[in-house]
């Protein structure tokens, strides 16, 4: 199936940025694991932010699965026994903000971290009783999301996490806000995805993609990257065959106008 060019994700993010008038340096893209970039022999998980942060799964490699979005793109399944070591750790500052697209396998009591640290004060977000949920290591818990998260199908969650509080999106629509403050401790980097410091809260279920954007995005900055994940893993994309017929109906349409005009 025809994906869209991940050059209109980076496009539209860096045009949301110079319109706000945000500084990028305060706000960027730290972290980006997509579905294509991952390999299901090696376990490697191949950043696609720019700064090569590969990421590599220790435990039983987690297999890839085809077909599974609502549009058909694929997906990584975790068995929830590992997680993904990156090369280099991700140093939020003041905060982070974290989006991905996941079907999460029956989180019921246990805690599923999709970030985690190994230092003090490292952001942990994970899914915890059904909920989103972030708290910063040691230090104490940031705030927790209201509406549960489906085990059934995919969705599309994010949160913002700083010293000063949080806030989360479900499928593009609020899940509880935070007021937490964490202790008021600028946070620790972080040094693995899918687990969290300790290596006892493996994701289980299936990934799309995770993002993970150093400091804190504004809501206008946050639909954008929710709707280039909607176009990327929820919106059917035309076949070849219907791109074919829309391009054929589009040179008739062309040659019709000539005609006319020539007889005229």
């Amino acid at each position: 199936m025809k994906k869209l060019p991940i050059a209109i994700k980076c496009t539209a993010f860096a045009g949301l940025i110079v319109a706000a008038g945000v500084s990028a340096s305060a706000q960027t893209l730290a972290l980006q694991l997509q579905v294509s970039n991952y390999n299901p022999i090696t376990g490697v998980w191949t950043d696609t932010s720019g700064n090569n942060d590969t990421a590599t799964y220790y435990g039983t490699l987690p297999t890839l699965q085809t077909g599974v979005t609502p549009n058909g793109s694929s997906a990584v399944n975790l068995i929830g026994n590992g997680g993904f070591n990156l090369v280099s750790s991700i140093t939020g500052g003041s905060g982070y903000t974290v989006f991905a697209f996941i079907k999460p396998l029956a989180p019921s009591g246990g805690r599923y971290a999709l970030t985690g640290g190994s230092s003090p004060y490292a952001l942990e977000y994970n899914i915890y009783s059904g909920h989103q949920n972030w708290l910063s290591e040691y230090q104490g818990g940031g705030g927790a999301g209201t509406a549960t998260i489906s085990t059934s199908s995919f969705s599309l969650i994010d949160v913002t996490a700083s010293t000063s509080g949080g806030s989360f999106n479900l499928n593009g629509s609020p899940d509880g806000t935070t007021g937490g403050t964490a202790g008021g401790t600028p946070f620790s980097p972080l040094t693995r995805i899918g687990n969290n410091e300790g290596g006892g809260d493996g994701f289980a279920g299936s990934i799309s993609e995770i993002d993970i954007y150093q400091g804190v995005l504004t809501s206008s900055q946050i639909a954008t990257v929710e709707a280039n994940f909607t176009a990327e893993y929820i919106t059917a994309v035309p076949e070849p065959t219907t791109w074919a017929m829309m391009a054929g109906g589009f040179g008739m349409l062309f040659a019709t106008r000539r005609f006319r005009r020539s007889e005229g």
